[in-house]
């Protein structure tokens, strides 16, 4: 699963409010019948961040594996093809 942070477009230290105000503004941007795909993405996040309880397990316990705009996120814009140095490494795989 991609980060629901990002596909709502809110901060991770957004509380409900916020939430339910992003996911609003995005379920009607994207209603089901323009863009199915889009409209279960919204929801699959929002479902995931919706209340406290379901921030932190989704915190605790998402084990998805990041795609590679994620990854390439995390690494930044000076990224050169070269051996990561084990800084680098760390930062990338959260193991600050």
């Amino acid at each position: 699963m991609t980060d629901p942070y990002r596909v709502l477009g809110v901060p991770p230290t957004a509380d409900d409010e916020a939430i339910r105000a992003a996911y609003l503004a995005a379920i009607r941007a994207h209603p089901p019948e323009r863009d199915r795909q889009r409209f279960e993405q919204v929801r699959a996040a929002y479902e995931a961040i919706a209340s406290e309880d379901a921030r932190l397990a989704h915190e605790l316990f998402d084990t998805s594996l990041p795609g590679a705009a994620e990854v390439l996120d995390l690494v930044g814009t000076d990224f050169q093809p070269r051996r990561p140095d084990l800084q680098r490494l760390r930062r990338v795989l959260g193991a600050t």
